[in-house]
């Protein structure tokens, strides 16, 4: 005898639709918070898992996972955790200051920014210059808030 799943809802208070309505923004830089939003508004309007899924090109596993991470703790669920291991030790600043300078005319006399120029002008090493170029170049390094690759 198949079983019949019965179809839950969620009743979004104003507050969290506005909440949400902002994450799923293009202004949140954070991809992934803007499709679990996008989950969670599909799922008050009363799109099924499946419907999610397919509309968000996601799994259904995905859309379970977030719902019930919305269920237990509301929007502010919808951040990543904490993952376990050491915090960063590069500062926002530092990485700021390297995005504004790779951005920036090389000096005068230069055809453009090396790594070694760049590591003495931030303070960085010259190997940690080179990773974060190469996190830059994986993601384009066209976002304003490219800062937030390294966080």
């Amino acid at each position: 005898m198949p079983t019949t799943r019965t179809k839950r809802s969620v009743n979004l208070t104003p507050e969290q639709r506005m909440e949400l309505m902002r994450l799923a923004s293009h202004e949140t830089p954070d991809e992934a918070v803007r499709v679990r939003a996008h989950i969670i508004l599909s799922w008050a309007a009363g799109a099924t898992g499946a419907q999610s899924a397919a509309l968000l090109n996601t799994s259904r596993r995905t859309i379970s996972k977030w719902r019930a991470r919305f269920d237990e703790g509301g929007v502010n669920a919808l951040w990543d955790r904490p993952r376990p291991g050491a915090p960063p030790t590069i500062s926002k600043g530092k990485v700021s200051e390297l995005l504004r300078l790779r951005q920036s005319p090389p000096p005068i006399g230069t055809p453009r920014w090396t790594t070694r120029m760049l590591a003495k002008r931030t303070g960085l090493s010259q190997s940690t210059v080179v990773r974060l170029s190469a996190k830059l170049r994986d993601r384009g390094d066209h976002s304003d808030h490219a800062e937030h690759a390294f966080m």
